[in-house]
């Protein structure tokens, strides 16, 4: 028998060809297109915006592409009202968003409530203390939807900073709006500090920024102002003017009050914490539970406003500015 040798054109075998190299694509993406994620944001401090800029830094360092591979839904710093914050979340949670970042207590303690019952996971950069803010349950063990970034309290190591750049004070006075709970949660922890260094407490409740900037003009000159979180009284350029002029130092915990006017500030980097943030993020989308994923705190800086110390008298050494992450001048 005589066996006849089948043929193959060309044009058939470019097409088998093709078959075997999409065959091959399509298996080594485990058979799907990349995932695209939507972030929604909820913030109500201005300030805190360089949170954003960090997160935004760190998940392009891991590969998301924005436009691309991700999206951010934010509409800017809402006002520090929970029922504004409420219809913010709410609104973003309508857009079937694959996470939320939440700048502060307020919106992470709205979007936990808001995520109950649901997958959508909630990442917080920065909450000062979210276990007795009940926002998690622990920090090894966060459980539930909800974990991310905290920065603790810097109050303590702030004034005495303040106390070394400005040893002559005798008065704190901290300055704060009775609706912001972020500023609650700061002033707890002052009694027993300012007992310790030996200076006397004053706290003022105000209603605005024109009522702390008229306390700071009043004030004695061996007085020191603590600038707390005050979602309220933002911005603060008022109240560090009329300290400014009235030769009165301003300590902080928040990043970037330096750069406003602030004598000093001593706690995180809001940009790195964004950083720690997107890295939480990352692996939330690869497959880890933010019950799963332990708290993390971030790193302090000291930050000392150079120009403001002279403009308010003060001479500071050159082996304290050494110590300084970072000098204003």
């Amino acid at each position: 028998m005589i066996r006849r040798r089948r043929t193959i054109s060309s044009g058939t075998t470019r097409l088998l060809v093709f078959t075997v190299v999409l065959g091959l694509l399509f298996a080594s993406c485990g058979g799907r297109s990349e995932k695209k994620y939507t972030v929604g944001v909820v913030n109500y401090m201005k300030i805190l915006d360089p949170v954003l800029d960090g997160f935004k830094a760190r998940m392009a360092e891991l590969g998301y592409v924005e436009g691309q591979s991700i999206t951010y839904v934010y509409h800017g710093a809402v006002a520090p009202d929970p029922k504004v914050v409420e219809s913010e979340v709410r609104g973003l949670l309508a857009q079937k968003v694959d996470l939320l970042l939440t700048m502060g207590t307020l919106p992470t303690r709205v979007a936990k409530q808001a995520v109950e019952g649901t997958n959508v996971p909630v990442v917080f950069s920065p909450v000062i203390n979210p276990v007795d803010e009940k926002l998690v349950q622990s920090v090894t063990r966060p459980g539930g939807n909800v974990t991310g970034v905290q920065n603790g309290t810097t109050i303590p190591k702030a004034l005495e900073w303040l106390l070394k750049l400005a040893p002559k004070t005798k008065k704190l006075y901290v300055i704060y709006h009775p609706r912001d709970t972020v500023s609650q949660a700061a002033m707890r922890s002052f009694p027993e500090i300012a007992a310790t260094l030996g200076i006397e407490l004053v706290t003022k409740p105000v209603q605005s920024r024109e009522e702390a900037a008229a306390i700071v003009a009043q004030l004695p000159r061996d007085a020191a102002v603590f600038a707390v979180p005050a979602p309220s009284l933002e911005p603060v350029s008022s109240l560090l003017g009329a300290a400014i002029e009235r030769r009165i130092p301003v300590a902080a915990q928040i990043d970037g009050y330096a750069t406003k006017g602030a004598l000093l500030t001593y706690g995180p980097s809001l940009f790195a914490m964004g950083k720690q943030a997107g890295r939480l993020a990352d692996q939330i989308f690869k497959g880890t539970k933010p019950a799963d994923l332990p708290v993390e705190t971030s790193e302090y800086f000291l930050e000392i406003n150079l120009r403001t110390a002279k403009l308010i008298g003060l001479d500071i050494e050159d082996t304290t500015l050494r110590q300084a992450n970072n000098i204003v001048r």
